[in-house]
């Protein structure tokens, strides 16, 4: 056992300290004999109050007293230090408020109502993408989604892939592209942002924690990270799948048919056959026959060539 040592006591003045519970008679002669340094190993003692030094003698106070004097003293620079961490955690939150580009929503309802605000705020351009369902879109509908498309309010959106399956929301969505919205597609959208003309934009995301889902938002204004944000959109939109209203046409070598433009852009987000002949209500060979005549059109062999040529054909 070292007791002194878990103290910040060094070995030796601990080693004399027991010697001098033993041998209480013991002078500072004796000691310097038995041990190296004793008078600096006298002195730690000395200061925790476990030894008091006269000129001739040694005297070992009660351990008891000494070190509830010991035991008194941490507390006290204990309590201290947490008041210091408050007080310092006040003045390093107060610093990083100066930045002043980032709002915390404390709930639902106050995303909500800055996410409609969106129409009647932007100028030029609005960069969004969603990761969940699209409900809150009628919403920013009503509010003005179509009227800021004809003040030339500029819309770009990116989708979860969950609106290829979900033929309301899909509808929503092309009624937003013949208003004049530019909308894609991507499978695994990370997160809620609206980019409003490079000013500020709304982070949200509705998380899992141990109590139940969570809705967090942010509002950032304009900062470093408002830029990285834009770069993420903008990364995530060169890799997207464009979704269009399209004109049903009955030749397929003449154009792609409403349903043609559909399966592709079901192949393009990455569901599998199983997953698109569900969203047909056909089976997968029927899909297997579809996307064969699809290729045959495009003289592509494979499936990839066959996203490369319906790109460069214009039917994505």
């Amino acid at each position: 056992m070292e007791p002194l040592q878990a103290l910040g006591v060094s070995a030796r003045a601990e080693a004399l300290y027991l010697d001098l519970l033993q041998n209480p008679a013991t002078t500072p002669d004796d000691l310097s004999a038995r041990h190296d340094d004793a008078d600096a190993c006298l002195a730690e003692l000395t200061a925790l109050g476990l030894v008091e030094r006269t000129a001739d003698a040694l005297v070992v106070r009660p351990p008891r007293l000494a070190m509830d004097a010991v035991a008194e003293r941490h507390t006290t620079r204990a309590a201290l230090a947490r008041e210091s961490a408050e007080l310092l955690t006040e003045l390093w939150k107060s610093a990083a408020g100066k930045q002043d580009y980032l709002e915390v929503l404390p709930t639902y309802d106050a995303a909500q109502s800055v996410l409609n605000s969106v129409q009647t705020d932007a100028q030029e351009h609005v960069r969004a993408m969603t990761m969940g369902n699209i409900a809150a879109r009628e919403l920013r509908i009503v509010e003005g989604l179509f009227e800021a498309l004809r003040r030339g309010v500029r819309y770009d959106v990116i989708y979860g892939a969950h609106v290829l399956q979900d033929a309301d929301a899909l509808h929503l969505v092309q009624e937003c592209i013949d208003a004049g919205e530019q909308a894609r597609v991507f499978p695994h959208v990370p997160l809620n942002i609206t980019i409003v003309d490079d000013r500020w934009a709304l982070v949200g995301a509705r998380t899992e924690v141990r109590r139940g889902p969570e809705f967090v938002a942010l509002v950032v204004h304009d900062s470093p990270l408002l830029g990285g944000l834009e770069r993420i959109f903008e990364a995530l939109w060169r890799i997207a799948v464009p979704i269009t209203g399209g004109t049903e046409l009955n030749d397929v070598t003449a154009g792609p048919s409403l349903e043609a433009k559909r399966l592709l852009t079901y192949l393009s987000a990455g569901l599998t056959d199983e997953s698109i002949a569900r969203e047909f209500g056909v089976s997968e060979r029927t899909i297997a026959r579809r996307i064969g005549r699809l290729q045959e059109a495009l003289g592509a062999q494979t499936r990839f060539q066959l996203g490369v040529q319906a790109s460069r054909q214009g039917w994505l």
